[in-house]
Order: C-alpha cells, then sequence, then structure tokens
C-alpha cells in the first residue's frame, strides 16, 4: 500500500534588515565638539598669559619700592640697618620678578667686603629681603695704615667694634694698600689661629694677646697685654700652638707674682725655657 504525503509550500520572503544610522553624522558632531573645546582651551590659555603679563610683569604692583637691610650682630642679633651703594637703577623701580638675585648678591659682596653669609631674597609684592652678617675685627695689621682684619684674614674698610684699639697686632710684616701677598696672607693666616687658640684657652682666659711677631716664621713670638706679663716675650715657634699654650698656662701659674722678673719664655723645646731679666 502506497502512502501519499502531500507538502505544502509555503512562500519564503526576504528578511528586511534594519535600516542602521550614518556613522558619518556622528563622526562629524564629536569632531566640531573636539575644535570647539580646543578653540575655548587655546582661548582661555591666551587670555590667562595676556593677564599674568600684566599682574606680574607690566604692572607697577610688583615694582621693588624698598630694601629691607638686617645684620646680625655680634650677640647673633638680627637687627635693621642701612646699605650704602645697593638701592640703584638696577633694583629700585625693577619688577622684582626680574631682578637678577645672585648678581645683586655679588654686588654686594664686592661692595661691603665687611659682610659675611649674605642672602638675598624677595618679600612680595614690592620689597627685598637682604641678611648679612658683619665681619668683626680681630686683629690689626700695618699697611700705609692701620688695617683692621676679622678671623678669616678678610680686610675691612671700617668696623664697628667697640674694642678696636685693644685688638692684637700682627708685627713684622707691612702689606701693601689693603691687599696681601699669598706669602703674606699665610703668614697673617697663622698669627690668627694663634691668637684664637689663646682667646679659647680657659686656663689662660685671663690674658690676652697684645701683640704678635712673625717676622720670622719659625720662631713666632707674641706678647700679653696683662699689666703683670706684658714685657714678657713669649716664643712660641711655628706650631703645636694649642699644647704649647697649655705648657705656658702651667708656667703662668708656678711663677704667679714672680712673672714681672721674667724676660722671655721659650716654648720652642720640650723642656721649656725661662728667662729672668
Amino acid at each position: 500500500m502506497v502512502i501519499v504525503v502531500k507538502i505544502k509550500k509555503q512562500k519564503i520572503r526576504p528578511h528586511k534588515k534594519k535600516k542602521e544610522d550614518k556613522p558619518g553624522a556622528k563622526r562629524n558632531f564629536k569632531g566640531i565638539f573636539k575644535i570647539v573645546l580646543w578653540t575655548i582651551l587655546v582661548a582661555g590659555i591666551g587670555v590667562g598669559i595676556v593677564a599674568f603679563q600684566y599682574m606680574f610683569v607690566d604692572s607697577d604692583l610688583f615694582n621693588v619700592k624698598g630694601l629691607d637691610v638686617r645684620f646680625y650682630d655680634e650677640k647673633n642679633v638680627l637687627r635693621k640697618e642701612s646699605l650704602d651703594g645697593v638701592e640703584d637703577k638696577h633694583v629700585l623701580g625693577a619688577n622684582i620678578f626680574l631682578v637678577d638675585l645672585n648678581n645683586l648678591k655679588e654686588r654686594i659682596e664686592a661692595d661691603h667686603p665687611e659682610l659675611r653669609d649674605i642672602v638675598v631674597r624677595r618679600m612680595l609684592p614690592d620689597r627685598l629681603i637682604i641678611q648679612a652678617r658683619q665681619r668683626l675685627a680681630v686683629a690689626q695689621v700695618y699697611g700705609d695704615r692701620p688695617y683692621s682684619i676679622d678671623k678669616d684674614g678678610v680686610f675691612l674698610p671700617y668696623t664697628n667694634n667697640p674694642v678696636e684699639g685693644d685688638i692684637p697686632l700682627i708685627s713684622g710684616i707691612r702689606v701693601a694698600g689693603s691687599r696681601s701677598s699669598a706669602v703674606q696672607k699665610e703668614r697673617i693666616k697663622k698669627a690668627l689661629f694663634l691668637i684664637d687658640a689663646l682667646s679659647v684657652n680657659k686656663k689662660l682666659s685671663k690674658y690676652r694677646i697684645k701683640t704678635v711677631d712673625i717676622a720670622d716664621m719659625r720662631n713666632i713670638s707674641f706678647f700679653l697685654s696683662a699689666k703683670d706679663a706684658e714685657k714678657v716675650e713669649i716664643k712660641i715657634g711655628d706650631s703645636e700652638f694649642i699644647k704649647r699654650l697649655d705648657v705656658l698656662a702651667t708656667i703662668m701659674e708656678q711663677l704667679g707674682q714672680d712673672i714681672e722678673r721674667v724676660k722671655y719664655i721659650d716654648l720652642r723645646f720640650e723642656d721649656p725655657i725661662v728667662g729672668p731679666r
């Protein structure tokens, strides 16, 4: 028996695709937005630069109107002072941001050797701060006139030291003006070291050096300022100052009032020599 199956024919219709949005429209919109954003940003930066230039460069608000000068004195107290030769056309009236602080510091150092540890800084809106330490005279040396020098051997054009007349005199050398040769500087340096070594020796605290003779560097000698010993020559040589000063302190203590009968004390040898008058 044969079975016949009849298949119903179905019409096949093509599937219609949804219309997609055109990508070109979105891309064009994003591009325009970026262009507008960058244009606004660049314009803002330009306006900011112009405003910055006007406020900080062209405006008189930041022009230097004065200098605030302060010195540390011998007691480490910061005091206001005046500083001649600095408030000139290179500084006053100039824009505070355009002032070359290093150049100003170098000019102050050249014009004012009596100052050290100089610091220059800005104080907005219109002042410059200058801080420094004054060099103090610790000795004198002769040239065409007596010159005061500080502990570093710097020649001072003037000094505010109240005991200038009582500071030690370095003799046996004469300098040409306020300048000295390398050899003279080395001699002065050694004399200054001796002066400082005695000043910090607690055993010799009541004594000060009156004169240091450095005519012969191998045989340096000095005189003390104390009345009972001002005529006693102390021969100390050219080295071991600290050790020999300790020996001197012991000898001075042993001599007591008899120091007036002593002409010299020679510390250059292992056994010191005390020469009578």
